[in-house]
């Protein structure tokens, strides 16, 4: 069985969600990767191991993720890119890792989640394996203790409402075949060490995307290390899925220039 977390990325008329898939055996090889990356940030720029990673935040140089201000001002836009792909090589050490990102035209993240189950399901099928999806999402409230438990239920109604189109995506699979297993399990980035990865990698994925069709993206400015530091998991790319690991849901098979 395979676990995959996945985030989505992607601004305007086009949106891409990322899939890290790692076996059950592979797992703790991953962890092991990832955590000695998240040491390395810490001696080397001062970044907590408990710090949220967000692409986004961390790539342009927004907020303050080192644990004093003398290493905040050292950790300018240089360092942090190296940062981002310090991280992406250490993913690059789990041998068993596998990448998959889904790219829709559409403004709707459901869309695109929808097509991404669709080919996880098949590629599990071909596999015969088995799959279970862990997105990024609130489950519930984060803390309800200083809400009335009138709030507090309202606030989990509405996770569970927001929730609904990734649940249909999985429920509309047929049951006797299916390798898609059970409902998404939302988890918030800020407590997921992987859903940060997938949030790292599908950054990267969506600045490869808009390097080459920028008629998508024509406000974007794309950032080339992004794209370099999504190459590194060539090795990784889910094989026989659309081209560098991207796969265009719908209609839309266009594809777009390889770089070597």
């Amino acid at each position: 069985m395979y676990f995959c977390y996945a985030d989505d990325s992607g601004a305007d008329q086009g949106r891409t969600l990322t899939g890290l898939l790692v076996p059950e055996e592979g797992w703790n090889d991953l962890l092991h990767h990832w955590l000695e990356g998240r040491r390395k940030l810490e001696e080397e720029w001062g970044v907590p191991k408990n710090t949220e990673l967000h692409a986004n935040r961390l790539v342009k140089g927004r907020g303050r993720p080192c644990a004093t201000p003398e290493q905040n001002k050292r950790f300018g836009r240089s360092a942090r890119i190296a940062a981002h792909d310090l991280m992406i090589k250490q993913l690059t050490r789990c041998a068993s890792l596998r990448v998959l990102t889904v790219v829709g035209r559409t403004t709707q993240v459901a869309e695109v989640y929808q097509s991404f189950v669709n080919h996880l399901e098949a590629w599990a099928l071909g596999q015969d394996t088995r799959v279970m999806i862990m997105f990024d999402g609130l489950s519930g409230p984060p803390d309800t203790t200083a809400l009335t438990p009138e709030d507090a239920r309202a606030s989990w109604e509405q996770a569970i409402r927001n929730a609904k189109p990734y649940r249909d995506a999985h429920r509309g699979l047929p049951l006797a075949s299916r390798r898609v297993l059970e409902d998404p399990i939302m988890q918030d980035s800020k407590y997921s060490q992987f859903i940060q990865a997938a949030d790292l990698v599908g950054y990267a994925a969506f600045h490869h995307l808009a390097l080459r069709r920028p008629e998508i993206w024509p406000r974007i400015d794309p950032v080339g290390a992004m794209s370099k530091a999504y190459r590194r998991l060539a090795d990784h790319w889910l094989p026989g899925h659309g081209t560098d690991g991207i796969v265009w849901a719908g209609n839309d098979t266009r594809t777009f220039r390889n770089t070597p």
